[in-house]
């Protein structure tokens, strides 16, 4: 992560700036870099007097100006911290420090869920002055990298499918996933490779039932496998919903619609038409075989009514039978 190692930088040389605002809908690495922050910027013996931790909801502005205004007692400055920062109600009377700013603090905001107004003077003032990174919510199709990267920093082999797997279960709360692969992590040793057993018995994900292994089965028309799992979701209904089912199956038919017309590309031109890891073009090649360009969108119109079926637009009827249904008449397309 280039903005941790930034700030590594910043503390290693000594070269630090008056300020460090961090924004937008992905807290995880807010709360990275607030951590890292929090964990080495001061030596232990340094904190009790020059540290101090402010909550945006429960804080005045003015206590904020205090601390950073204060002088550090036996060290060489001051830290100060202001968490859930977007709560804060008067963070327009922060402009005045962001253009002049104490050399003697290192003031940290954790601006959380959405960004500084960027037409803001405040914002500008936050650019020229001190460092300002923003993190928008990791897209879906880029989840399976992440998970990739974040087992090889932790020293961790996991293959693309079980990343995906975990991904695909999991949705894109970075914490959460993070969270989930730390189950297993502490319960194998380093260079280990996270299986799909391992998955299943930590995570709680089956590797034969879970989210991921439905619109595989359909897109291989493996009319058995396809089954089974609908019965599963059936005997398991507080885990697994109709909506975000028919939304997988939507998701990947529509992918395999684009590979009709990208089929003629190379395989890096695919997977980055169809936003996929290179490891699954083969999957799309092969259901490219099994659905023509016609049946495929009619599989998409198909799953897109049942779709409405289950968020009640049509029907009231929203359980899981309507896979059953659903199923036959995607299979027979």
């Amino acid at each position: 992560m280039k903005e941790l190692e930034s700030i590594k930088d910043d503390i290693k040389s000594n070269k630090l700036k008056p300020f460090y605002v961090f924004d937008g809908e992905e807290t995880y690495y807010i709360d990275m870099l607030c951590d890292y922050f929090e964990e080495h910027l001061l030596q232990p013996g340094e904190k009790d007097f020059n540290q101090t931790i402010f909550y945006g909801k429960d804080t005045e502005v003015t206590s904020i100006l205090n601390e950073c205004r204060s002088y550090p007692v036996f060290a060489n400055r001051r830290l100060i911290i202001v968490k859930e920062a977007q709560a804060l109600k008067d963070f327009v009377l922060l402009e005045s420090y962001f253009q002049n700013p104490a050399e003697s603090s290192v003031l940290v905001m954790a601006y959380k869920y959405k960004k500084v107004d960027g037409r803001s003077n405040a914002s500008k003032l936050i650019k020229k002055n001190g460092t300002y990174f923003t993190f928008d919510k990791i897209r879906d199709y880029k989840l399976g990298e992440w998970i990739m990267q974040l087992c090889a920093a932790k020293n961790v082999k996991i293959s693309v499918a079980n990343a995906e797997l975990i991904g695909a279960h999991l949705g894109t709360d970075l914490q959460k996933v993070a969270n989930e692969i730390e189950k297993v992590i502490i319960n194998i040793s380093v260079g280990e490779e996270i299986t799909e057993e391992l998955i299943e018995r930590y995570i709680g994900i089956s590797k034969d039932y879970n989210i991921f292994q439905y619109p595989m089965a359909l897109l291989e028309k493996d009319v058995e496998k396809a089954y089974k799992i609908i019965q599963y979701y059936m005997a398991n209904t507080k885990e697994f919903h109709m909506v975000p089912i028919t939304a997988n199956v939507y998701s990947q038919f529509s992918r395999l619609y684009q590979y009709h017309y990208a089929s003629h590309l190379s395989q890096a031109e695919i997977a980055s038409t169809l936003k996929i890891s290179p490891f699954f073009v083969k999957d799309y090649q092969k259901a490219a075989r099994m659905y023509s360009l016609a049946q495929t969108q009619k599989v998409i119109q198909l799953v897109y009514e049942y779709n409405l079926n289950a968020v009640g637009m049509h029907i009231a009827k929203n359980d899981l039978s309507l896979l059953k249904e659903m199923t036959a008449k995607i299979l027979a397309a």
